[in-house]
């Protein structure tokens, strides 16, 4: 997959295509049926498959001192796009100029883009104060269009705003369903509180960007990511009542290994919530709560293998 950064005030000649357009947070199965759709129009049209989106979110140019969180970013969407067979990834830098754009003028973009067919969702919109509509598009002459209906689940619509509720709301099981793959978070290892070794529950600590959407406080079965392999894990999110943090941490016990992955970059996948945070009475207790919870993690994990087999494929894991 080759992938263009784009000036609007300076589009480079390219190839023609047929590009699905929108931002993408996640990529989740809704996005995932532009992209085939596209797919399958460009080889029809023998022409080059497209996804374009837009760098940064335009909610941030638009408001400024918004507090953005997303599902993945620019590179994981490369990395997430470059499994999907599309010949280009086209991204748009999104400024204040491209904001303010006429509906004409953003047509003339996409003219300029060499798009033969343009595939969007029913709900599309763009141009200054998101004048633009699947129907303005539909009127378009440079270029064809074509809209697809709502993707939904459990009469729902899958949308990113949904999944991200799911897993703020700790239900990362329904949100990996939705997205088609297991969710996951990445940063870098760092040096914690120790309290996890002293149990007998070494953890590696993981420090995270400002953008990512941490679930909600609890312990989760999932997987650690250390370079091309995944480990089971026991993830914790949240405060240790029990020790009265004033910081929250995002720390997994992964179970049978025993490096030193400090200053590592790593993800963490969350498979499915074990139980909600709690403060315990004792050390005792928390240490027989944390027995019990390591020994759920292997038969949680071992029920979402499908979910496990694209997730190591998308991420060019061994599985």
């Amino acid at each position: 997959m080759k992938t263009i950064r784009i000036d609007h005030k300076n589009i480079p000649k390219l190839q023609e295509s047929v590009c699905a357009i929108g931002y993408f947070d996640g990529l989740h199965i809704g996005h995932q049926e532009l992209i085939e759709q596209a797919k399958a129009d460009a080889q029809k049209l023998h022409v080059q498959s497209a996804v374009a989106t837009f760098d940064p979110d335009p909610w941030k140019i638009i408001h400024p001192d918004a507090n953005l969180e997303h599902l993945s970013d620019l590179d994981d969407k490369a990395t997430l796009l470059s499994h999907n067979q599309i010949d280009v990834f086209y991204i748009l830098d999104f400024t204040a100029d491209f904001a303010e754009l006429s509906i004409e003028s953003f047509h003339q973009v996409i003219e300029d883009l060499n798009i033969r067919e343009l595939v969007c969702g029913y709900d599309y919109h763009y141009a200054a104060k998101g004048a633009g509509s699947v129907e303005t598009l539909q009127q378009a002459r440079g270029f064809e269009t074509k809209v697809i209906g709502q993707v939904s689940k459990a009469n729902d619509k899958i949308s990113s705003t949904r999944i991200e509720k799911l897993i703020r709301q700790g239900d990362v099981k329904e949100a990996n369903e939705l997205l088609g793959y297991i969710y996951s978070i990445k940063g870098i290892v760092v040096h914690g509180y120790q309290r996890g070794r002293i149990l007998g529950f070494p953890t590696a600590n993981l420090s995270v960007g400002p953008e990512s959407i941490l679930p909600k406080n609890g312990v989760y079965a999932g997987y650690v990511q250390i370079r091309e392999d995944l480990y089971p894990a026991m993830i914790n999110v949240g405060y240790n009542p029990t020790f009265n943090n004033q910081e929250k941490t995002i720390e997994a016990n992964i179970l049978n290994f025993f490096e030193d992955i400090y200053d590592v970059p790593t993800r963490f996948y969350f498979v499915e919530q074990l139980r909600n945070e709690k403060k315990f009475d004792s050390l005792d207790e928390l240490k027989a709560q944390l027995t019990n919870d390591q020994k759920s993690v292997l038969p949680c994990l071992n029920k979402q293998k499908a979910l496990y087999s694209r997730t190591t494929k998308l991420w060019s894991l061994r599985s």
